[in-house]
């Protein structure tokens, strides 16, 4: 009797270890009617208040890739967010769910921060898609598309606060940073320029933090700072540096102190509080050399007063031979273009070939890259209506908008059908719609 009881334990003890952890999927008949559907994933569930976390979408899909022409984004209450630049479709590949196969692609990613403790949830993000559809073997005839609207999982966030006590001075830099202060020269006159940067280097909270005020002397003039944050592609965590310059002036000679910087900083792995301090700076400032500045000493030989009528006679010639140069330039390229016009052949398409030879993944990133040429950012991550709207906004005609949706849905279909068709030849009439659309957007182009 006790041997049983104890089976009975081990069992159910099981059974809640399985359900514990298995995966959030939206749903076993979607599944198994080989439908799409969403995965939602984050890096890390329990992070600290002021911490960035990665929020992640995954599309499981058969076959060809669904068409998406519309998205509702998630409730992101408590959070500070900042979506990722993810492209639609990008770095697709083979995938398991519950046993069965799928391709599996990055749709929608985050990055965010809990401005709150406690339990966050994040839920309704859902997406529009069509199915594409394979020409029926019979009659050659295809099936109406078919439309469906896929939601994801919903997600908590347990976000923890901070250790007591809580430094005043911290101002969000979560995460594990370095500190340093840099300057051109330590040696100047009155009135030189001194650049000053403030360079904080790490992984952590870099598009959150705020830096702290350099302390300059009272005689120094100067600009606000500006700020640069450059960060590592490819990195689940943002890391990188965020410099911030600042330009200054000396109106009196001395020796000054440019005292230590401090930021205060959260290490989450380590859960304790640091100071981080850039080094002191000493600048030794000198009088202004004779002559410099308003109220100079008049020029008193002829030559000079020669060289002040000269430069700007031959400033004069320069600039009038450059325009010479730029208006032949401009000449040559409109014959160009008339030439490359000429070529164009009855279909439409240009006898130019592209570089892409029969890389359909080269073809669109010519696509995405002369999109952007012509005005529209990040092409590739927009839904169909969302390029439809944006083709319009720079004028491109109707025909070309209503064409490059339904060549993108062809080269998709070659990158990422499941049945392996990326590796096989593209077909001439893709070849030659891509080749016309390339010209148009380069027209497109040309014209901003």
């Amino acid at each position: 009797m006790a041997t049983g009881l104890a089976r009975y334990r081990l069992f159910f003890m099981l059974v809640i270890a399985v359900s514990l952890y298995a995966p959030t999927f939206t749903g076993a008949s979607e599944i198994e009617a080989n439908k799409p559907f969403l995965e939602s994933s984050i890096n890390n569930t329990h992070p600290f208040v002021g911490q960035e976390v990665l929020l992640t979408y995954k599309l499981y899909f058969k076959d060809a890739a669904p068409k998406i022409s519309y998205e509702v984004n998630p409730s992101l209450q408590g959070l500070w967010a900042k979506e990722t630049g993810t492209e639609r479709f990008i770095k697709s590949m083979p995938a398991t769910a519950q046993g069965k196969s799928f391709r599996r692609a990055i749709i929608k990613q985050f990055k965010v921060v809990p401005v709150q403790s406690g339990q966050i949830t994040v839920s309704g993000y859902s997406m529009l898609c069509t199915l594409p559809q394979e020409p029926v073997a019979t009659n050659g005839k295809e099936h109406s598309e078919t439309t469906l609207r896929i939601t994801a999982p919903a997600i908590t966030i347990s976000a923890r606060a901070l250790p007591e006590p809580v430094p005043e001075k911290l101002s969000g830099a979560v995460g594990i940073f370095s500190l340093s202060l840099l300057v051109d020269k330590q040696n100047l006159r009155i009135g030189e320029p001194l650049s000053l940067k403030l360079i904080l280097t790490g992984t952590g909270s870099l598009l959150t933090l705020e830096l702290p005020n350099l302390k300059l002397p009272e005689s120094f003039r100067r600009n606000p700072p500006e700020r640069r944050t450059t960060l590592a592609k490819e990195s689940e965590a943002s890391s990188g540096t965020i410099t911030s310059t600042i330009l200054a002036w000396p109106q009196s000679e001395g020796i000054f102190q440019i005292p230590a910087t401090a930021l205060v900083v959260f290490n989450p792995d380590k859960k304790q509080f640091s100071i981080l301090h850039s080094k002191p700076l000493t600048i030794t400032v000198a009088p202004a050399a004779k002559g410099a500045g308003v109220g100079g000493e008049e020029h008193d030989n002829t030559s000079t007063e020669n060289k002040s009528i000269i430069t700007p006679l031959f400033a004069t010639v320069a600039i009038a031979f450059i325009l010479l140069i730029s208006s032949a330039a401009k000449v040559l390229v409109r014959k160009k273009r008339g030439a490359d016009a000429k070529k164009m052949t009855p279909e439409g398409t240009a006898d130019y070939p592209t570089d892409s030879g029969t890389s359909a993944k080269n073809m669109k990133q010519q696509l995405f890259s002369l999109l952007e040429e012509a005005g529209i950012k990040s092409p590739g991550g927009m839904t169909r209506n969302e390029l439809h709207t944006a083709l319009q906004t720079i004028k491109i005609p109707e025909e070309t908008r209503s064409e490059l949706p339904a060549v993108l849905d062809s080269l998709d279909k070659i990158l990422y059908s499941y049945t392996g068709e990326n590796e096989s030849r593209i077909p001439d009439l893709i070849t030659a719609k891509v080749n016309a659309l390339l010209h148009t957007l380069k027209k497109a182009g040309f014209s901003r």
